[in-house]
């Protein structure tokens, strides 16, 4: 009989929980980061979910986890990651007396989305304590300028994306790098003739092979990334008009109002005020 997942928080009264959210750091939805958080659990812990909006990772330094998805039951154990795409059902549990590790929830942006396994997956990785070392530095720096937790927010990007490439899906890397590099640089002008460049397509075949792969043209992925990066940045940060519109690659804010209130049916004041 196939497990029904529900909606379940179980914590016992000895663990202890960080949480990493942008009302503390408004640089998180720059590196592409929802939330994250660092974790000393023991029994009993237990986590479910239905319908998850955001990708799951979890890097364990200590102890032993379990994950059950419908493909099965997977063991957690230390110096692991462990990824669940997002809308995949999935349940956590502690699987020992404690387990200590950091998780991050990233959105399904088209970028973490070409890294992402079809189903959950545990991996083990040399870099489990760094990044639960990196977790509590970042935690400690909530009152430090803004260069110290962008330098830490950066390089836990970083971890993220090369623990994610080594056992990415195997597609068109040139495609997934391509939108990646201008998902990383939306402030530049960017073109379909940019793009095909990075990708050394021409501009038809390019088109062709977004449209299969994303069912969007190329022109659809870059305003796509723009307003999906515009709506992070409106939710979390009180950054001016002006200052998100050059970030964005909008040649001043009235045009990036316009595309804004165009794509979402809003303008980016009446959008920000709903947070």
């Amino acid at each position: 009989m196939a497990y029904k997942f529900t909606n379940r928080l179980e914590i016992g009264k000895d663990c202890f929980e960080i949480f990493i959210t942008s009302d503390a750091f408004p640089e998180m939805p720059v590196y592409g980061i929802h939330m994250a958080g660092i974790a000393q659990l023991k029994p009993p812990y237990v986590v479910e979910r239905t319908d998850p909006s955001f990708h799951t990772i979890h890097f364990t330094s200590s102890g032993r986890g379990k994950l059950t998805t419908t493909a099965g039951v997977q063991s957690i154990t230390s110096e692991s990651m462990t990824v669940v795409p997002a809308n995949t059902q999935w349940r956590f549990e502690i699987d020992d007396d404690y387990w200590n590790m950091c998780w991050i929830l990233l959105p399904a942006s088209l970028h973490w989305n070409a890294l992402m396994p079809k189903i959950g997956d545990v991996r083990s990785t040399s870099q489990a304590m760094n990044i639960f070392h990196l977790s509590h530095v970042i935690d400690q720096e909530r009152h430090l300028g803004k260069g110290f937790r962008e330098h830490s927010f950066a390089q836990l990007a970083r971890y993220i994306e090369y623990n994610l490439q080594d056992k990415a899906p195997a597609q068109d890397d040139r495609l997934a790098a391509a939108f990646a590099i201008v998902e990383q640089s939306l402030h530049k002008a960017w073109t379909v003739a940019d793009v095909a460049a990075l990708t050394y397509y021409s501009e038809p075949h390019l088109f062709r092979l977004c449209k299969e792969r994303f069912g969007k043209s190329p022109k659809q992925i870059i305003r796509d990334l723009r307003i999906d990066r515009a709506k992070q940045l409106l939710e979390h940060t009180d950054w001016p008009m002006a200052e998100l519109a050059g970030r964005l690659g909008y040649s001043d804010q009235f045009n990036f109002s316009n595309r804004f209130k165009k794509q979402v049916g809003q303008s980016p004041a009446a959008y920000r005020n709903q947070f």
